[in-house]
C-alpha cells in the first residue's frame, strides 16, 4: 500500500512525487514512456522541451521549493542567468531584453522611438502587475486554507486583478513593438492571450526577463536527472517501462501496469494525475465521480503545441552575439502566433557536453493549433521546412551550415513526448483573479491533478509549483484520514 501514487512523466508530476517522498510519504511515480529530458543523436543534445527556466534567483519560488526538496550539502545543478535574458527578433530590428528595466526600455526605445510613451507605459502596468502576482505566490501556502477566509480574499483578489492587470496600449499601426511583447507572451505563458487587456498573472511572466531566465550550464537534462536522484534517495520508486491499463478511485485506489514481462497492480491512499496524460479521459474522467470535472475540463482547451525542429549547425552559421534564447518574428503585419513565431534555444559556444567542436545544437520549436500526433507526416515535414525557411532572414546561412538535420526523427519525437511538453491553454471568457487557473482538488478527496495547465498564467514556474501543491493536498489527505 503506496502513500501517495503520481501518473504522469512531465514536470509536474516529478516534483510532486519527490515532495510526497520528501515529506516521508511512500511514493511511487508511473512514468509510462520515461522521464528522459534530453534527446541525443548524431553527436548533439536537444532538450525534449526547450522552454527557458525561471524562478532560480535568490529568494524566488522555484528555486526556494527545489531546494528545500534535497537534502543538506546537495548541490543543486548549476544553472547559468542570461542576460539579455531573451532576443526578439524581427525583420530591420533586434530587440534585447535585459534584466535591467532601464536598459530593456533604453533598448525597446533605441528601435522605436516613435513608441517610447506605450512603452514606458506598458512596462510600468507589467511591473505593477508582476508585483502583484509574486505577492499572492508568498502568501498561497501550499495545501493552505480553502474555506471561507479564502473566499473572502478571493474577492479581494478579484478587485486587484481588475485593476491591476496590464492594458496593452499598442495598435495594430504599432506593429513592431506590439509583436516583441506578443512573442514574450506566447513563450512564457501558457495561457494564450490576446486582446487589449491582459490576465493580471501575464504581467508576472512579462516580468519575467528582469526577474531572470537561466540556461542549465550542465546541459538540459542535468537538473532532471538531479530531480530524480533526489527521488530516490528520499525512497520513492519510479516504474518507466509500463503500461497503464485500469486506474480504479473507488473503493480504493488501484492502478493495474503491464510491463514488458509481468503485470501488476499498484495500492494507494492517495492518487495524483498529471492533466497532460494522455488517459486521464479515457481510464478516469470517464468514471461516474469525475464526469463534472469532465464538462469542467471541456470548458478549457489546448490551444496550441509544440513543436520541435533538431538541428546541429556549424558555428559559423550564427551570429556572434546571438543569445541562447531568441523569438523569432517573420512577419511585423501578422500577431506573433502559429506560422509567425520561431523560438531558437541553442547550446552554448565550446559546449561539447551537448555538441562537437565548433559546432552548436539548436532547437527551434513552433506552437500548433493542433497537436503533433493529429497531423500527417507530409503537413509536419511542410513545418520543418517552414521553420528554416522562416529563419533565413535572421540567419542567412543557415542551411549552408546545417551539419545534422533529420526532419523524420524530430517529428517521431515531438510526437512521443507531447505529455513532456509546455502547452498553451484557453478558455471561453476565461478571466481569474488568482494564480491557480483550474483546481488541484477534485470530486474525490484522494484524487488530486498536476501540471502547467492548472497554473497556466505563470508558465514554467507553474509547472513547478502545481507539483508541490498536489502533493501537499495528498499528505494532508494521508495524515487526516490514513
Amino acid at each position: 500500500m503506496h502513500d501517495v501514487i503520481v501518473i504522469g512523466r512531465d514536470l509536474s508530476s516529478l516534483i510532486a512525487a519527490l515532495k510526497a517522498a520528501r515529506a516521508g510519504l511512500k511514493s511511487v511515480l508511473v512514468a509510462e514512456g520515461g522521464l528522459e529530458a534530453e534527446h541525443r543523436e548524431g553527436g548533439y543534445g536537444f532538450p525534449l522541451d526547450p522552454i527557458p527556466l525561471s524562478g532560480f534567483g535568490e529568494g524566488q519560488a522555484v528555486l526556494r521549493h527545489l531546494t528545500e526538496l534535497g537534502r543538506p550539502g546537495d548541490e543543486f545543478p548549476p544553472l547559468l542567468p542570461q542576460d539579455p535574458a531573451l532576443q526578439v527578433i524581427l525583420p530591420g530590428h533586434r530587440v534585447d531584453l535585459f534584466q535591467n528595466r532601464e536598459r530593456l526600455l533604453a533598448d525597446l526605445i533605441r528601435e522605436f522611438p516613435h513608441q517610447e510613451r506605450e512603452a514606458r507605459r506598458f512596462y510600468r502596468s507589467v511591473a505593477s502587475a508582476g508585483s502583484i502576482a509574486a505577492g499572492w505566490l508568498k502568501e498561497d501556502q501550499p495545501g493552505g486554507d480553502r474555506g471561507p477566509g479564502r473566499r473572502f480574499q478571493g474577492l479581494l483578489r478579484l478587485l486587484s486583478s481588475l485593476l491591476g492587470r496590464p492594458n496593452f496600449p499598442l495598435r495594430e499601426d504599432h506593429g513592431p513593438l506590439r509583436r516583441v511583447i506578443e512573442a514574450q507572451a506566447a513563450l512564457l505563458s501558457h495561457l494564450e492571450l490576446s486582446g487589449s487587456s491582459f490576465p493580471l498573472c501575464a504581467g508576472y511572466c512579462l516580468s519575467l526577463p528582469e526577474k531572470g531566465l537561466f540556461y542549465p550550464a550542465d546541459g538540459p537534462g542535468e537538473w532532471i536527472h538531479w530531480l530524480r536522484r533526489m527521488f530516490a534517495d528520499a525512497g520513492g520508486i519510479l516504474i518507466e517501462d509500463c503500461t497503464v491499463m485500469r486506474a480504479e478511485t473507488e473503493p480504493g485506489i488501484a492502478i493495474d501496469l503491464q510491463g514488458p514481462d509481468r503485470s501488476n497492480t499498484l495500492r494507494g491512499r492517495t492518487l495524483i494525475v498529471s492533466v497532460l496524460w494522455e488517459k486521464l479521459n479515457l481510464l478516469l474522467l470517464e468514471q461516474p465521480p469525475f464526469r463534472r470535472l469532465l464538462r469542467r475540463f471541456a470548458r478549457f482547451r489546448p490551444a496550441a503545441y509544440p513543436f520541435c525542429l533538431h538541428m546541429g549547425v556549424r558555428e559559423g552559421g550564427l551570429p556572434e552575439k546571438m543569445a541562447p534564447y531568441v523569438l523569432v518574428v517573420p512577419d511585423v503585419t501578422q500577431a506573433a502566433g502559429e506560422r509567425n513565431l520561431v523560438f531558437i534555444e541553442t547550446s552554448l559556444p565550446g559546449d561539447t557536453k551537448r555538441a562537437p567542436q565548433q559546432r552548436r545544437a539548436v532547437t527551434a520549436a513552433v506552437f500548433l493549433k493542433e497537436s503533433p500526433l493529429r497531423l500527417s507526416d507530409p503537413e509536419l515535414r511542410e513545418r520543418a521546412e517552414w521553420i528554416i525557411a522562416s529563419l533565413e532572414g535572421f540567419l542567412p546561412f543557415l542551411r549552408e551550415s546545417i551539419d545534422y538535420l533529420h526532419v523524420e526523427r524530430s517529428i517521431l519525437f515531438s510526437r512521443q513526448n507531447q505529455e513532456r511538453f509546455s502547452r498553451k491553454y484557453a478558455r471561453r471568457n476565461f478571466f481569474h483573479p488568482g494564480v491557480y487557473t483550474f483546481p488541484p482538488e477534485t470530486p474525490l478527496n484522494r484524487v488530486f491533478l498536476t501540471g502547467g495547465m492548472l497554473m497556466a498564467g505563470l508558465g514554467f514556474e507553474g509547472e513547478v509549483l502545481s507539483g508541490i501543491h498536489a502533493a501537499v493536498l495528498a499528505g494532508n489527505e494521508v495524515r487526516d484520514h490514513g
